[in-house]
């Protein structure tokens, strides 16, 4: 069956979703699946800018510059209070409270970062269109993005807000002439390019998600450079994030090797990625999508992000292509003490990390993965940290052969292993089609929920180390 191009089913769904009563497009049911009714009728703030920036393209100025006013009254104005200058993620979310407010649970503050760029690309890209009202109702809005967000908020290691929020307050302060803020957004893009330096790619490493929102950031670094600076910094970034993202992305397969630091799932034909979005934009894989795009995808919010890309992509050369795995090819990123090793062969491939166990987000943290080819296509078999993990480290033996080394909390250890059908549990060994994970020990086995992406099992042992090893089996 022909795939619907996906710029034609984003449309489609916008066209679905949007909700004329209030001028802004309803949550995608992939956007949370197995959520309740109630849920499904919330209306999401940022993928209504983002809609805004289609129907600006497509010439439905009306339905834009409506949804556009929606969106700007959903910002926040708290000043003093780490809040002020975000968005709400949905129409519906409540003020946070004034006490015993939560950073990521009652507002999420890298809103700012986001509803900023889009807000800014949009006049940036469609001001002749607009009114000059609204414009001017945008820019206020953008400075106080900008003005809300405390200095120290954003850990150095933190790539993709970093990155937006560098470009935003440099472009805020050019386009108000206010040197200290471009100097601001200067100094802190410095600190940015310093550190790539160092590590020789960013701290969100290979990551199907935030490396399409890292690749965005760089993109308006150099398409809209607020300095001499950006563009040159931001042009090394994009190159090597698409070389990187090139040298991961096993086309046979459809895959990007592991291993993630952050993931919001395994597949991309499962689920949507950025990675996958900027892939299929760039004509590097058709497949890197899932092949029916409708609101309910998984994660298909994100689709909304194309019309963006694809304009970046007509602004700035974007070296991503398909490399075909012919021979086995090897990467190591090392970060200090944490490395981070790739192996791509020709019918799999192989993702593991040693030093850390991520804290934060550690329910996206995939230190370990495996896809081979099966007989129905690509199989997938992964290892996330569960509660009771303190380290795990692994390493090659071979190249269809992990060792690795897991270090609990206490007298426990635990794992997540999930895959891409429900693993089988036999003595001493988890296996999805010819992707094998064997153990020493007896652990405690618990089915984990089945998501749109993956299955999974919780392996447990009343012990403070447990050892397994990872193999690909292809006997097929």
């Amino acid at each position: 069956m022909r795939r619907v191009p996906p710029i034609d089913a984003l449309r489609a769904m916008h066209d679905g979703l949007w909700d004329d009563r209030v001028g802004l497009v309803r949550v995608a049911v992939g956007a949370s699946p197995g959520a309740d009714r109630p849920r499904l009728e919330r209306h999401s703030v940022r993928e209504s800018a983002l809609g805004a920036f289609l129907d600006l393209a497509d010439g439905r100025v009306a339905r834009a510059e409506r949804a556009l006013w929606a969106v700007l009254d959903h910002q926040y104005a708290a000043p003093g209070a780490p809040w002020d200058g975000t968005f709400k993620v949905t129409a519906e979310e409540r003020d946070p409270p004034d006490v015993g407010a939560i950073e990521w649970r009652h507002y999420d503050p890298n809103w700012r970062q986001f509803l900023g760029c889009i807000l800014t690309l949009i006049v940036e890209t469609h001001r002749p269109q607009l009114a000059d009202d609204l414009v001017a109702a945008i820019d206020r809005a953008v400075d106080r993005c900008v003005a809300g967000e405390p200095a120290d908020r954003i850990p150095r290691w933190y790539t993709n807000p970093n990155l937006m929020h560098a470009w935003l307050t440099a472009a805020v302060g050019v386009r108000r002439g206010d040197p200290a803020l471009v100097a601001a957004g200067a100094a802190r893009a410095r600190r940015i390019v310093e550190r790539f330096d160092r590590y020789h790619d960013v701290d969100e490493y290979n990551s199907p998600t935030y490396d399409g929102i890292d690749l965005f950031a760089a993109a308006l670094w150099v398409a809209l450079p607020p300095t001499e600076a950006f563009g040159s910094g931001g042009r090394r970034l994009v190159d090597r994030l698409c070389w990187r993202m090139s040298q991961l992305f096993h086309p046979a397969l459809h895959a990007v090797c592991g291993p993630y630091i952050r993931a919001y799932g395994l597949s991309l034909q499962r689920y949507v990625s950025l990675a996958g979005l900027w892939l299929s934009a760039a004509s590097v894989d058709d497949a890197a999508l899932p092949p029916t795009l409708d609101a309910a995808t998984a994660h298909v919010h994100d689709l909304y992000f194309l019309p963006l890309f694809a304009h970046l992509l007509g602004r700035v050369e974007l070296p991503l292509v398909a490399r075909p795995v012919v021979t086995t090819r090897r990467l190591v990123q090392t970060f200090g003490i944490v490395r981070a090793g790739s192996i791509l062969a020709p019918d799999h491939c192989l993702g593991f990390e040693s030093g850390r166990i991520l804290d934060f987000a550690r329910d996206q943290y995939v230190p370990v993965t495996a896809f081979a080819a099966g007989p129905r296509g690509t199989d997938f078999l992964a290892l996330m940290a569960g509660d009771a993990l303190t380290a795990l480290d692994a390493e090659s033996t071979g190249d269809r052969i992990l060792d690795i080394t897991l270090t609990g909390a206490g007298a426990t250890t635990e794992i997540v292993v999930v895959g891409s059908e429900a693993p089988t549990v036999a003595a001493g060994a988890v296996a999805v089609g010819d992707l094998r994970l064997t153990f020493a020990g007896a652990p405690s086995v618990q089915r984990e929920p089945t998501t749109a992406d993956h299955a999974g099992v919780r392996l447990g042992w009343t012990t403070p180390v447990a050892k397994a090893t990872l193999a690909v089996e292809l006997a097929w």
